[in-house]
Order: structure tokens, then sequence, then C-alpha cells
């Protein structure tokens, strides 16, 4: 993980944070380097931030629904309490007008509840402009003929 310091403006420490989610897609199999480049600590924040761009939800066979199959996801934590200025600062400066479209997850497992860990997901269409979905993710209402789930895909 890598710290941003206090003395780096808003602006560079945005720029970076973005350009280094450009820099590739993560298909959530495993914990690569891109998905460690992604990872930043900012000291002026007080958070830990993950944000990158992400792919394969339908043609992985999670989702039946295509419209959720890309999305940038930022993972944020503030180990020392939600300041919520700085929670408006990190989300308008991520997504800007599209904080409209962001789909928020609360902490899930053990060690997200503790470490209170929420993501928030902004879904993509096939040239990563910001869409609201149609419909729900297990909606077949859109699934191409012949898709299937992962547990069809691994038998």
């Amino acid at each position: 993980m890598k710290t941003i310091d206090l003395f780096t403006s808003d602006k560079d420490m945005f720029e970076r944070i973005i350009k280094t989610g450009r820099s590739d897609l993560w298909q959530g199999k495993e914990i690569d380097d891109y998905f460690r480049k992604c990872q930043w600590y900012s000291q002026k924040y007080e958070c830990i931030i993950i944000f990158m761009r992400e792919t394969g939800y339908h043609s992985g066979g999670w989702w039946k629904n295509p419209d959720y199959e890309r999305c940038w996801h930022l993972s944020i934590s503030f180990p020392g309490g939600r300041n919520q200025k700085h929670f408006e600062k990190i989300i308008n400066s991520l997504f800007g007008d599209n904080k409209r479209y962001l789909w928020t997850e609360a902490p899930y497992s053990d060690q997200g509840k503790q470490s209170e860990v929420w993501h928030y997901r902004l879904f993509c269409d096939e040239n990563w402009k910001a869409i609201m979905p149609r419909g729900e993710v297990y909606t077949t209402h859109f699934t191409e003929q012949g898709w299937k789930s992962f547990s069809e895909i691994i038998k």
C-alpha cells in the first residue's frame, strides 16, 4: 500500500489515484499487482482507499444482468473513525456528478465490519461511461441467449 503524505495537494492525490485505476482492469480472481497498485493510505484524510476498474461480473457468471459487467469500485475505510467531510471530499473527487449513480455496500464480513470498510460501485458501459443499470443483478430480461452462471461454468 502506498502512502500519500500530508503535503500532497488534493489535485495531485486524486489525479494519481484515478490514473492508477485507469491503468488496468481487475477481474476479481486474485490479489495481483494491479490490485496492490490501487491501494492507498491518505495521511491527510486518514483513510485507506482502494480504487480500481473491475470487470467480469456478468461474463464470469456471477450476475445475470449484463448491465452489471463492469464498474469503478471504491473500497474505503477510516481506521480512526469515519470523518464525513473527508468522505464527501473523496467521493466528490473520485466520482463527481456521477456519484448519484453509486451503488453503496455496507460492511458485510466480520473483518469488514471491524474495519468499517464500505464499498461504492459506479457501473459503466463498454466505453467506461457511467450508467444506471436496468433492473436488478439477477434479472434475465437483458441476459443473452446461452449465458451460463458461474455454477454452470465450473461443472
